[in-house]
């Protein structure tokens, strides 16, 4: 099963340039108001648009390519997003999306795929509005001396996702991966018993339930008890005590709780902060200062309580 392992995004709206690479299974973002975790947690739900739809869709629901692109820039607005699996296979899925005569179009398409013992990458698609290839022998990728073979296809509509239609076959198995993958991302909020709110982004998974669960009785505080239990349309209703929140299956998520940061590991964490008027993305485990801090028993909630984690906001907001 593939899992996100690092994003990068370029003109959206504060995110001029963000990396967050080495994403673990459960990544904490914290930063203070209008610092992006919002806007982090609408690129997944823009993509999910882009592909229940189309990018002009996408783009219109969020007041158009003019509102979306970065401050003072012409785009293009690009996303990539690396998957893996175990480390066995690695996935990275790029879109480039421009504004060209008032149409907003697919600039870019890409999803390269390769196995790490071998090493050498197949583009498995490769669109450039609305024109490009697929790769049409992607189970033979490895075995000895076979070459992809490639057919060519023309969308109708240069602002559909190539993924779309490709991965309704069979044959184009690892890029139906990824389609499945970005369909099923969902975004939920939740809060506390004090008002205090996290959102998550989430997947449907066979063992979502028991990782649910573990996951927030471990930075839910004075959480003690988590039942869930699945809906009809195969989502989960999750109880805290009396207490019951849709939809979380934790695989990312956002807050500006102390609370959910003390729960959280080192390489756990990034905070976002603003610098010349856009996002940036640091990672906790790469702050000197707060490793020597954390080692020596502090707490992450309590560094950025204190104002350690820089440009983060330094109360609890929200």
């Amino acid at each position: 099963m593939l899992r996100i392992e690092k994003i990068e995004i370029r003109n959206y709206r504060l995110f001029r340039h963000v990396k967050l690479p080495r994403l673990p299974q459960l990544t904490v973002v914290v930063g203070a108001n209008g610092s992006g975790k919002s806007t982090l947690f609408d690129v997944f739900t823009f993509l999910k648009d882009s592909l229940t739809h189309n990018v002009t869709v996408a783009v219109a629901r969020r007041g158009g390519f003019r509102e979306l692109v970065s401050r003072g820039q012409e785009g293009p607005i690009a996303i990539t997003v690396q998957f893996r699996d175990g480390g066995r296979r690695w996935a990275t899925y790029v879109v480039r999306i421009v504004s060209r005569e008032g149409h907003v179009v697919v600039d870019r398409e890409v999803l390269r795929y390769r196995r790490r013992r071998y090493g050498k990458a197949w583009s498995l698609v490769d669109f450039r509005c609305g024109e490009g290839y697929a790769i049409t022998n992607e189970s033979a990728y490895g075995q000895e001396g076979v070459e992809p073979a490639s057919e060519e296809y023309d969308l109708d509509n240069a602002s559909v996702l190539a993924i779309k239609g490709l991965g309704q076959f069979r044959r184009f198995r690892v890029v139906s991966e990824v389609r499945r993958l970005i369909e099923n991302w969902h975004t939920s909020t939740i809060g506390d018993d004090v008002g205090r709110v996290a959102q998550f982004l989430y997947r449907s998974h066979p063992d979502c339930l028991d990782r649910v669960c573990k996951a927030m009785s471990d930075v839910v505080p004075g959480v003690n008890r988590v039942e869930a239990r699945p809906t009809e349309d195969g989502r989960l209703v999750l109880r805290f005590q009396d207490r019951t929140f849709r939809d979380p299956f934790v695989a990312r998520f956002g807050t500006h709780s102390p609370f959910f940061l003390n729960g959280a590991g080192l390489h756990e964490v990034y905070w976002l902060a603003k610098e010349d008027g856009f996002a940036q993305a640091r990672r906790a485990a790469t702050s000197q200062l707060v490793k020597e801090l954390v080692k020596e028993g502090d707490q992450l909630g309590s560094l950025w309580r204190q104002g350690l984690f820089a440009g983060a906001g330094s109360q609890l907001i929200g």
